[in-house]
């Protein structure tokens, strides 16, 4: 199942992902949105053996978001679902722990979109890692709003959920001028180029980091502790790295080192 994603230098025009799901992943994922089936209400998906472009079933089972945790591979990318006991409607979330490969790292951040997009009906991306409780990512909506329910509250994700769902709500907001924004609003901001992006006490661990942010900040130990100072441009989200560099993380891993680092002290991400 090739999936497509939206480049954003091709002004909106779908294009191939490079990413292959195989038929199981979606098979699997209807087992997870079937709220009579007891026996699986999440699913890990990952690399099929040394394949660069098939992503295939690796992991199914119950216990919801505490059980997919406690089952999360080590030194391996993946993907994931799960439907939630309390309430029926549905995460995903891509994981990688430190041990990851940096090229399995950066090809699987890169098929993150094309891979997600396969579970569909999902409510939002979190940020998955080993120990994680339902608790901790239950959504902020009515406790009685079930997963055919549309209707969503003014209410944010909570903290676990992704920086980059966060940042799009906000984003939608109007702009402001400094002066308008107010510590009374309850959201700490930043304006930087006259656009409002979360700053770094809003961002979980691991999170990607808006270049707007990244490229201003010159004392490394001013960077997020995730962030590595040699290279920052890995903490970029796919649509800005290929903004910022016109080309896409695999593309840029394969330039030599000198030519890698010319571009980062091009955008003053080095």
């Amino acid at each position: 199942m090739p999936t497509l994603f939206t480049d954003p230098r091709s002004g909106g025009v779908k294009k191939s992902s490079g990413v292959n799901v195989l038929p199981i992943v979606a098979e699997t994922w209807e087992e997870v949105r079937d709220d009579t089936n007891s026996e699986v209400d999440w699913l890990i998906a990952g690399f099929d053996g040394s394949s660069k472009t098939d992503i295939t079933l690796l992991k199914k089972g119950n216990g919801g978001i505490s059980g997919c945790s406690s089952e999360l591979p080590n030194s391996l990318a993946c993907f994931g679902g799960c439907r939630l006991a309390k309430n029926g409607r549905f995460v995903t979330f891509f994981y990688a722990d430190d041990g990851t490969p940096t090229m399995q790292k950066g090809k699987a951040s890169m098929y993150k979109n094309g891979v997600l997009n396969v579970l569909q009906g999902s409510d939002c991306e979190i940020s998955m890692r080993p120990g994680l409780t339902e608790d901790e990512t239950v959504l902020q909506v009515s406790s009685d709003a079930g997963p055919s329910s549309a209707k969503s509250t003014t209410s944010y994700p909570t903290k676990s959920v992704s920086v980059k769902s966060v940042h799009a709500a906000k984003t939608k907001q109007r702009e402001k001028e400094p002066s308008q924004v107010s510590a009374s609003e309850g959201v700490s901001r930043k304006l930087v180029d006259r656009v409002l992006v979360p700053t770094f006490d809003q961002l979980e661990t691991g999170a990607h980091v808006p270049y707007a942010i990244l490229k201003d900040i010159r004392d490394p130990t001013d960077l997020p502790a995730w962030v590595d100072p040699l290279n920052r441009e890995e903490a970029l989200s796919d649509e800005d790295f290929s903004a910022v560099f016109g080309m896409d993380k695999e593309q840029f891993s394969s330039l030599p080192a000198w030519k890698r680092t010319r571009k980062k002290k091009e955008k003053g991400l080095f």
